[in-house]
């Protein structure tokens, strides 16, 4: 029989994602065995407007909306909470990711 397949139906079938990973240190202070990151030491904290500007200047260059993003590039979220939490609040409520 008829082979239904599993996959998403509809709209969701065609959309296509762009997930963008953006920092949130320059460096990092954790110094973890597994990261390269690490091993350049900590230099500063990034502002939630330069956190935010990586998406956009991602968008930008690929042309593409950013349905995804992830706090997984250089740095340590949880050391910089109040300006990771910014930039959370301005993607989500002001560009609408």
């Amino acid at each position: 029989g008829g082979g239904g397949g599993g996959g998403p139906k509809g709209p969701q079938a065609v959309r296509k994602r762009f997930t963008v990973c953006v920092s949130s240190q320059v460096g990092c202070a954790m110094r973890c065995s597994f990261c390269a990151t690490g091993r350049q030491g900590f230099r500063r904290n990034l502002s939630s407007a330069e956190i935010v500007n990586q998406v956009l200047a991602l968008e930008d260059v690929f042309g593409m909306r950013a349905t995804n993003v992830v706090f997984m590039g250089m740095g340590e979220p949880l050391l910089n909470l109040r300006e990771v939490l910014r930039a959370h609040r301005c993607l989500n409520r002001d560009v609408g990711i």
